[in-house]
């Protein structure tokens, strides 16, 4: 299942008499998403009564986890609005989005219809404007430097952290070598002392029979000469 776009609702609201003139859904919002945004759009108009241009606000969303962001366009004519799914979301990217919003609305449209359209009236030839923006803007990292840093920094830990743990595997190797090596060296020592040992040991037998054999014939001698001697 692919993952819910970030931006979920961007809309168009007139301060005068705080009629909707333009909203746009994400095609994946459900309808407890697009209450939860609509009351938190009705939250904020009524703060907005002394809105000027520049204004911004934000309101959480009840029935979601999102949180409504609006800001007011340049002349105090309209407030932009923007729902947000993620809550870590960049604020400053908010802005950036709907100041982008707020410039394409007057530029599309201009200051007379805005002031002129009915509820709703502006949805229409502002939906494809709408939906491009969202999805533009569903990326944080792509319009804002910090954001694009830090992803770069998590990227770099990330493979920095599977270097440290080849490194720590390839020790735990090392160390296994070593330890058998060791092993190997200690056996081969065992044995060495063990073959001087055996050598000696079968020196020492040699000897011991050379001995014998030597009074053996050393006896039979003494014996033959003794009988020589008595005749």
């Amino acid at each position: 299942m692919a993952e819910a776009a970030a931006v979920c609702f961007l809309g168009v609201v007139r301060i005068r008499d705080q009629v909707t003139l333009a909203s746009c859904f994400d095609k994946s919002a459900l309808n407890e998403e697009k209450k939860g945004f609509e009351g938190a759009l009705a939250s904020i108009m009524e703060r907005a009564t002394t809105a000027y241009p520049g204004w911004r606000e934000r309101a959480e969303c009840r029935e979601c986890d999102g949180v409504l962001h609006a800001f007011a366009d340049a002349q105090g004519l309209c407030l932009v609005v923007a729902g947000i799914r993620d809550a870590q979301y960049p604020d400053r990217v908010v802005v950036q989005m709907l100041r982008e919003l707020a410039d394409k609305v007057k530029n599309s449209q201009g200051d007379e219809i805005i002031a002129e359209a009915r509820a709703g009236g502006l949805s229409t030839p502002l939906r494809k404007l709408m939906r491009d923006l969202m999805k533009t803007y569903n990326d944080a990292g792509g319009h804002d430097k910090t954001t694009e840093v830090r992803q770069q920094v998590d990227q770099l830990k990330g493979i920095m952290q599977d270097n440290v743990k080849r490194i720590l595997e390839t020790h735990v190797t090392l160390e296994g070598l070593e330890n058998s090596s060791g092993s190997m060296s200690t056996q081969a020592n065992r044995f060495l002392r063990q073959s001087v040992d055996l050598r000696r040991q079968i020196q020492y037998r040699n000897l011991k029979i050379k001995a014998i054999a030597g009074l053996c014939v050393g006896a039979v001698v003494a014996y033959v000469v003794t009988m020589f001697v008595d005749f």
